[in-house]
């Protein structure tokens, strides 16, 4: 019995094998790396669109918030004008109705004044007449001014 091997037994029992690794190289190693490859490069490429697209939404976002808030400042100065416009529109009504409800309590005052001293006058017309009569039939007589 032969413990060494014989050499060209050997390589002709490996020669097999390595045609198999060979072609498992080229068949199925090879291609499924590049396509490994590819892929990983697929998938970075979609993640660096995907951060590109989200960079683009902030700063689109952002920018719609700045012209938000601007839109915000514009409406809270036009509604502060407006509120102060209708604020000046409602005093000068008001003011122009006071005045002119003084007016009328003037106008009023001044009549009641005059019917006042109509009514005054009356009254002590009235008074003096009443006085008179009263004289007559207490005395009997008619009074005269200088007597």
């Amino acid at each position: 019995m032969n413990i060494i091997p014989d050499p060209l037994q050997v390589v002709l029992n490996m020669l097999p094998f390595l045609v198999t690794i060979v072609g498992l190289y080229l068949i199925i190693l090879k291609p499924m790396v590049d396509y490994l490859l590819e892929r990983e490069v697929a998938i970075q490429s979609g993640h660096d669109e995907a951060a590109r697209i989200e960079a683009e939404i902030n700063t689109r976002m952002s920018e719609y918030e700045l012209q938000l808030a601007h839109a915000r400042e514009e409406v809270v100065a036009l509604r502060a004008a407006k509120r102060t416009e209708a604020q000046v529109k409602y005093d000068e009504v008001i003011s122009k109705a006071r005045t002119e409800a003084e007016a009328q309590i003037a106008s009023a005052v001044g009549e009641i004044g005059v019917a006042h001293n109509a009514a005054s006058i009356q009254l002590k017309a009235m008074s003096g007449e009443i006085a008179d009569k009263i004289a007559n039939q207490v005395l009997g007589r008619t009074l005269t001014v200088g007597a």
